[in-house]
């Protein structure tokens, strides 16, 4: 009988040498054996140099870009801040070199920290992007320090174009008419004269000339009358007044010239055509505002006048740059002079001898009171003539039902007509029994026109009736 053989491996019965059980467990610790000694011949394997600079981590084809991403990781401001960027799907451009991945990034807001360009720009634009997990001095990732700079400076940028828009905006040529009202004639009022007599004491007092035109209010935008009622002035005539100040003055064509002032009566025409021809009315006819003060302003009238002086000054330069450059000044300063009481009543001659119409009267270091005020006072010529009633015109508003004015033509030529108002409510009721048509009546006038019919006719008292 067989005795049964020993394994020639581990020397016991039972098996033999091809179905050892020791065998498995010394293959497979021969396995492990071997898997640490290759990685440990691995890990201890010398690494490969760069045939260039012969530094290891790369190749000669990587060697540029590599040596510049290395420069980002140890410098500890790097010079891009792509190093942590996660590009879109979209954005990004997958290039497989030397069987590895780069990501070259086409994105705007990635921006160069050192210089301020984004890669599109930025000579180093096309930068190998890393996952590397560098920090900032500040404890941020290099790309998050970046994003919070590219935001600094879009800001800065920003900041920059606000300033040169607000520096454009609140320059001395912007034009009047895109500026806010800021005086309300109608709600404050404006600045009254008294009139003249020898018991006002005028001495040390500035006299100027008394405008013959249209009382008018720059409000900021736009003219408006005492009574607050607009007046239609072309766009180019607006331009050249200085936008958010308030201005009081005359609207003026000159001496003499009160009967041309239907012009500033006038409504802007709406058709295209009349538009254009109204608006040349308005170049060729010479209207000047003639400014006297300051509007809303808390000083003393001789410190209002130097800043009037100024704006003047600067609007009148401006018209060159609205394209007003062969246009006469639009804007026109009213001079002062200190006078003595001889002095008003000779300035005042002077200037009615000359077709104006008079001098006003202002006191020193006086404000703008918006009311009929004792710091101003006028000096007219007053003329008287006789005219005969012809007619009657009824009266309206608080003399409604009452003569309203006495229609007159002059005795020395009846085709000179005129309206003569003035009269007491006595007057005004009883005129059919104490002034019938053809009573002769003294009136006092302003001067007459250049047709000869007297300016303001004003009813003084009954001279005689014709034919008696």
């Amino acid at each position: 009988m067989f005795g049964g053989g020993k394994c020639g491996k581990c020397h016991e019965v039972g098996h033999n040498s091809r179905t050892c059980p020791s065998k498995n467990d010394k293959t497979e610790m021969k396995t492990e054996t071997k898997t640490e000694m290759k990685t440990e011949t691995k890990t201890l394997k010398k690494p490969r140099k760069c045939g260039k600079c012969h530094e290891v981590g790369h190749n000669k084809s990587t060697c540029h870009k590599q040596h510049m991403i290395n420069k980002v990781s140890k410098s500890v401001k790097p010079h891009l801040s792509e190093t942590e960027h996660v590009p879109s799907k979209k954005n990004k451009k997958t290039i497989k070199k030397s069987s590895k991945e780069y990501h070259t990034i086409h994105d705007k807001t990635v921006i160069c920290e050192k210089c301020g360009h984004n890669n599109n720009t930025c000579k180093n634009s096309n930068m190998i992007t890393l996952n590397t997990k560098s920090l900032s001095v500040e404890g941020k990732s290099w790309v998050e320090a970046a994003q919070k700079d590219m935001i600094d400076r879009e800001m800065a940028v920003k900041k920059k174009v606000t300033k040169k828009k607000v520096t454009k905006k609140s320059s001395k040529c912007e034009v009047g008419h895109e500026g806010d009202v800021v005086y309300n004639v109608k709600e404050k009022g404006v600045l009254l004269a008294n009139n003249f007599d020898d018991t006002t004491d005028i001495d040390g007092w500035w006299a100027s000339e008394k405008w013959d035109g249209y009382r008018a209010v720059w409000n900021g935008n736009s003219f408006s009358s005492r009574s607050g009622k607009t007046f239609d002035v072309p766009d180019w005539y607006r331009s050249v007044m200085p936008p958010n100040v308030a201005l009081d003055g005359e609207l003026w064509l000159g001496r003499g010239a009160f009967e041309k002032c239907g012009l500033l009566r006038r409504k802007k025409p709406v058709k295209p055509d009349l538009l254009l021809k109204w608006e040349d009315e308005w170049k060729k006819s010479g209207v000047t505002f003639n400014v006297f003060d300051i509007l809303g302003q808390d000083m003393k009238f001789e410190d209002r006048m130097k800043v009037l002086q100024q704006i003047v000054k600067e609007r009148n330069s401006c018209m060159k740059h609205v394209g007003l450059a062969s246009v006469k000044h639009v804007l026109a300063f009213t001079k002062q002079t200190k006078v003595t009481k001889p002095q008003a009543i000779d300035m005042a001659k002077e200037v009615i001898a000359g077709g104006g119409e008079g001098i006003m009267l202002r006191q020193p270091g006086s404000l703008y009171e918006p009311k009929r005020s004792k710091t101003l006072y006028k000096i007219k010529e007053v003329d008287d003539m006789e005219v005969i009633i012809e007619g009657y015109k009824m009266g309206q508003g608080k003399y409604k039902g009452l003569l309203g004015s006495f229609t007159a033509a002059l005795m020395t030529d009846r085709k000179i007509k005129c309206n003569v108002s003035g009269m007491d409510d006595k007057i005004r009721n009883s005129y059919l029994e104490t002034h019938p048509i053809g009573t002769v009546i003294t009136i006092t006038y302003n001067g007459t026109t250049g047709s000869g019919k007297p300016r303001h006719p004003r009813y003084l008292r009954i001279r005689h009736k014709e034919g008696h």
